[in-house]
């Protein structure tokens, strides 16, 4: 046999544990029951996973704008939402003022579950203030 042939022989089932190996690490899907935190715009976001690991509810206590400016009271309204087997999660937060009870921004959170991490975009849109509407890329880590 030839020094060639037996490199060969050798690498080969290297070449297919290697990825088999980095497929098993990388887990898709979230920690069932488990709460992630990340931060957009300097603001906590909150991503809370049911016990059943297939539905989680997002949450982030202001509507991040993408401007200069400010707001009043504002009230979040959001509900749980399913993540699919892939890990995708997908989420919509409506931001309702008080004063008014009537809705001035909407917050659409989407990304993946990967085990103990989520990566995903915060897109804000407002309805009266269109300047302010952006989008940003963050991460979140599995707590507790």
């Amino acid at each position: 046999m030839t020094k060639q042939l037996r490199r060969a022989l050798v690498l080969a089932p290297i070449a297919l544990i290697v990825p088999a190996a980095a497929a098993l690490a990388l887990k898709v899907g979230p920690i069932k029951g488990a709460v992630y935190v990340g931060a957009v715009h300097s603001e906590a976001i909150y991503l809370k996973v049911a016990r059943s690991g297939k539905s989680a509810k997002a949450s982030l206590p202001v509507a991040p704008g993408f401007c200069q400016g400010g707001s009043g009271p504002e009230e979040q309204r959001s509900t749980a939402a399913a993540i699919a087997s892939s890990g995708r999660f997908t989420s919509t937060i409506s931001y309702v003022a008080r004063s008014t009870n009537r809705r001035f921004a909407t917050v659409i959170v989407s990304g993946y579950f990967y085990g103990s991490v989520f990566q995903g975009t915060v897109k804000s849109s407002f309805t009266a203030a269109k300047s302010c509407d952006g989008q940003a890329s963050f991460g979140a880590k599995a707590r507790g």
